[in-house]
């Protein structure tokens, strides 16, 4: 009764003094963010970044703390080396990250995306859909349809589950199809753009539109 007592006088004070417990956040790099590298032609690092846009959303916060469909970085930065990433980040690429800040030089505060995750798109399509977290469940039945697709929405944590992947859209070839099984089968599983149809056994087949898979990122 006497810690509980306490316990309620603390939390009594704190109301009375105007103060709340601080919100915990976000885990740092828990938002997935689309990059396309930016092409215009003027002195770096005001060109020449990336632009990125937050999966599943029509606009993003920059680091301004503004909204736009989309927000300029002059660089990528590995959270593991804490250096720019060594390999260019290709269109289409998805990124487990978190949008910074970085002073350069005499040019001032630009925006940066510090990356924990890359994922390397397959194929050569036009995506279009929603952005999704794929993975084998493992489930196997005898009748169909059979649910063994399990499907996370990126950014949101929304889950739904699958009878079948159609990756014709996609454009892979023989060679990326077989790494996008691998993946299936992974703990990280696979990142696809698509969206879910109905099919004729009743089951619902995802139809991705672009399949990403995830890429290797050197050590610190």
């Amino acid at each position: 009764m006497r810690i509980a007592l306490l316990t309620c006088l603390t939390v009594l004070a704190a109301m009375l003094g105007g103060t709340v417990p601080a919100a915990t956040g976000p885990a740092v790099g828990s938002s997935y963010y689309v990059v396309t590298p930016d092409p215009r032609l003027c002195p770096s690092p005001l060109c020449g970044g990336y632009w990125v846009s937050l999966a599943n959303h029509a606009r993003t916060r920059c680091h301004d703390g503004l909204l736009r469909p989309r927000c300029y970085v002059a660089s990528a930065i590995s959270t593991l080396t804490r250096k720019p990433m060594a390999t260019a980040l290709p269109a289409g690429a998805l990124v487990r990250g978190e949008l910074g800040a970085r002073t350069f030089g005499d040019v001032g505060e630009l925006g940066i995306l510090r990356v924990a995750e890359a994922w390397t798109p397959l194929g050569r399509t036009t995506a279009s859909g929603q952005f999704y977290r794929l993975q084998d469940s493992g489930i196997r039945c005898i009748r169909a349809p059979c649910y063994w697709l399990r499907a996370t929405r990126l950014n949101s944590g929304s889950k739904s589950t699958g009878s079948d992947l159609d990756l014709t859209a996609t454009g892979a070839s023989q060679g990326e199809l077989d790494r996008v099984q691998a993946a299936l089968r992974s703990p990280s599983g696979l990142l696809a753009v698509g969206r879910f149809v109905a099919a004729a056994d009743g089951g619902r087949v995802f139809q991705a539109t672009r399949v990403c898979v995830r890429a290797k990122q050197p050590r610190a």
